[in-house]
């Protein structure tokens, strides 16, 4: 049942998941200049088409962030 709940708020979102390999390498380049000490599993979605949605821990911390797809850092907060 989790399952088919997240693939609806995917689909409310429009965000998608994708690898870390099919981010843009601008994206990832700022996101790892920007958090050099985030651990744990890096969660990559795709929003509207345009946006990168990342979330990670900074040592017990749960955060996400928001990359335009230039690169750009759009937002952050803690999760």
């Amino acid at each position: 049942m989790s399952s088919t709940c997240s693939k609806h708020d995917d689909m409310v979102s429009g965000s998608t998941t994708v690898s870390s390999s099919s981010v843009p390498s601008a994206v990832t380049g700022s996101f790892n200049t920007r958090y050099p000490t985030a651990s744990g599993q890096i969660e990559w979605e795709k929003e509207n088409g345009n946006t990168y949605k990342v979330k990670f821990f900074l040592g017990a911390q749960r955060w996400q962030a928001i990359f335009g797809s230039d690169g750009s850092f759009i937002s952050e907060k803690m999760i």
